[in-house]
């Protein structure tokens, strides 16, 4: 593989009961691959701030740098956002995460 060919990682994506896999290359987002493999998982900022693509990595390494609706601290405890986070090694991933996420973040909030 030459440099200026992107690597290509395997996506193993759980969504609603159902596992789903698709390809993704390193410089496209896990959102962008799930969608040109015709799989309809939830998102509506598609920039990093709302958590309606939130998902849990269960198996591989995620770059996420633009996920400001993730706190540091969730990041390393494997939540992303799909629509920011690009491929770092092969993945498997639970997405329709949003309220587990936000439990996480604001939970303690909560009365």
């Amino acid at each position: 593989m030459s440099d200026s060919t992107p690597a290509v990682y395997s996506i193993t994506l759980e969504l609603d009961g159902e596992r789903h896999q698709f390809q993704c290359r390193e410089n496209q987002t896990v959102l962008s691959a799930a969608d040109d493999a015709g799989i309809a998982v939830p998102s509506s900022c598609c920039a990093g701030v709302c958590t309606t693509c939130a998902a849990r990595i269960q198996e591989g390494e995620v770059h996420q740098p633009d996920a400001m609706g993730v706190k540091e601290d969730l990041r390393k405890d494997g939540y992303a956002l799909l629509c920011v986070c690009f491929p770092r090694s092969d993945l498997r991933a639970a997405a329709g995460q949003e309220d587990a996420l936000y439990q996480a973040q604001f939970g303690q909030y909560q009365s």
